[in-house]
């Protein structure tokens, strides 16, 4: 685990090297950038949509649902001395895990022209506390606009999932717009750390075919206690609470 403190600075370290590097949408920019954001709002009502308060502190905007979603004020989430507070809901266990998709995203940026910024997308999957103690699984897509003659616009795009998906481990997946918007990468973190050693890989392979306990057994030559505790050291390992998280988590 890591400090929020920690995520913030990586945070920082991407908004620094746009606000060094890339012209960005400014005050002069405000009532269009509002009058579109409201226009999009009605067309993904479910969404919540704010503009980056750490790219644009001279343009402020969040859509009026987000109370509803997240329990708090969008006044309380815009402010850009509050991303320490926003950062403190991020559920513990994947606090570290988000610190190393951020510097996913930094080294992306670092890696393409800021005139192509606009044809990336970058969504982060983690774990949000809300208002009322409750954690909620949170799709969070970092995206860019090209404002002519105004630079670039950078925006959030936030939904809560927990009822569409089973959390599986905090990821980031990157996509890019070329004739179709395609996924070029995807960065699981506790995946690269923990790798699965070859007797779990075979538990793994037969578990994916529908084997049982005792089939797995037979197969490996093995008793079903064995395999129960081999299941049982990767649920804790992957930090997953069952077979199909498990599942979800290693393919």
């Amino acid at each position: 685990m890591i400090s929020d403190s920690v995520l913030i600075r990586a945070s920082k370290r991407v908004s620094y090297y746009i606000q060094k590097y890339v012209n960005r949408a400014g005050a002069e920019s405000r009532e269009e950038v509002l009058e579109l954001f409201d226009k999009m709002h009605q067309v993904f009502p479910h969404w919540v949509i704010m503009s980056c308060p750490m790219m644009h502190p001279n343009i402020s905007y969040i859509s009026r649902n987000a109370p509803a979603v997240f329990g708090y004020s969008g006044e309380y989430l815009l402010r850009n001395s509050n991303m320490e507070k926003f950062f403190a809901h991020v559920h513990e266990a994947d606090q570290q895990d988000l610190y190393e998709c951020f510097s996913e995203l930094h080294n992306l940026y670092e890696s393409i022209l800021p005139e192509e910024h606009q044809q990336y997308r970058a969504i982060f999957h983690y774990r949000f506390r809300k208002e009322n103690g409750q954690y909620m699984y949170l799709y969070d897509e970092k995206a860019t606009i090209q404002l002519r003659g105004s630079g670039n616009l950078y925006y959030v795009l936030f939904r809560d999932i927990t009822a569409e998906r089973t959390f599986n481990g905090v990821k980031i997946e990157v996509f890019k717009q070329d004739q179709e918007l395609n996924k070029i990468k995807e960065f699981r973190p506790s995946a690269q750390r923990h790798a699965l050693s070859k007797r779990e890989q075979e538990l793994v392979v037969l578990m994916r075919q529908g084997l049982s306990t005792k089939e797995i057994a037979w197969y490996l030559k093995i008793s079903q206690n064995t395999v129960r505790n081999i299941k049982s050291r990767m649920f804790e390992k992957y930090q997953v609470n069952n077979s199909i998280e498990l599942l979800n988590l290693t393919i």
